[in-house]
C-alpha cells in the first residue's frame, strides 16, 4: 500500500484520503481474489476425487457438467444395486424359513447342551453348546476350571446358525491331584443353567 502525504490545503487531503479507501478496497479486492482462488482449487480437488470414485482414470477429460451427470447417474446405479440386493436377500430369507419346517427364528427354544470329558493324563474338555441369546461370559467358565486346578490349554469358540460351540481343552497343574470333574460339573451347570 502506498501513501501520498502532501502538505498542499484541504483539496489535497480530501485527495488523500480517497486515495486511502481505494487502497482499502484494492486490499479488500485482493483478499476476495485470494479466497476464489483457494475455493477453485478446494472445487478442482473435489471434482477430480469424484471422477475418481465414480469411474477409473480415463485419458480425456470430462466437462464439470458431464462428470456431475456421470456422478448422477452412477448413484441412481447403485441405489438400484442396493434395493435389488435386498429383494434377493429378503427372497432368500423367506424360501429358507419355508423349506425348513424344523427352521425357528428365536434361539430361546434352544437349552445348553454341556458335556464334559476327563481323559487320560489328567485332561479335561469343556464342550459347551448353546444359543446367541443365552447371557454368560466365557470367562466365568475359565475362572472355574482354574479353581478347580485345571490350567487352560486351548480354548475355540464356533458360531453355527443360532447356535455358539464352546470347546475348552484344560489339563490338572498337578497331575497327582486331578481335577474332580463332577464338581467341574456342577459349578458350570450353576453357571449356564
Amino acid at each position: 500500500m502506498f501513501m501520498i502525504i502532501s502538505s498542499l490545503g484541504t483539496a489535497n487531503n480530501s485527495n488523500r484520503v480517497k486515495f486511502m479507501e481505494g487502497a482499502g478496497n484494492s486490499s479488500s479486492r485482493v483478499e476476495r481474489n485470494m479466497k476464489e482462488r483457494v475455493r477453485r482449487k478446494q472445487m478442482r480437488n473435489l471434482l477430480s476425487q469424484l471422477a475418481f470414485l465414480i469411474s477409473p482414470p480415463q485419458t480425456s477429460k470430462n466437462s464439470v457438467p458431464e462428470l456431475l451427470e456421470h456422478a448422477a447417474n452412477y448413484i441412481n446405479h447403485l441405489q438400484e444395486k442396493v434395493e435389488d440386493q435386498k429383494g434377493r436377500h429378503e427372497a432368500l430369507l423367506k424360501e429358507s424359513t419355508t423349506s425348513d419346517p424344523n427352521y425357528k427364528k428365536t434361539t430361546s427354544s434352544c437349552s445348553p447342551v454341556l458335556n464334559i470329558k476327563s481323559g487320560e493324563d489328567s485332561y479335561l474338555e469343556v464342550n459347551l453348546i448353546c444359543g446367541l441369546n443365552k447371557n454368560f461370559l466365557l470367562h466365568e467358565i475359565i475362572s472355574v476350571l482354574q479353581q478347580e486346578g485345571a490350567e487352560v490349554i486351548s480354548c475355540t469358540q464356533n458360531n453355527a446358525a443360532d447356535r455358539v460351540i464352546y470347546m475348552i481343552r484344560s489339563k490338572a497343574i498337578c497331575a497327582r491331584i486331578g481335577i474332580e470333574t463332577a464338581r467341574v460339573r456342577e459349578r458350570i451347570k450353576d453357571l449356564i443353567f
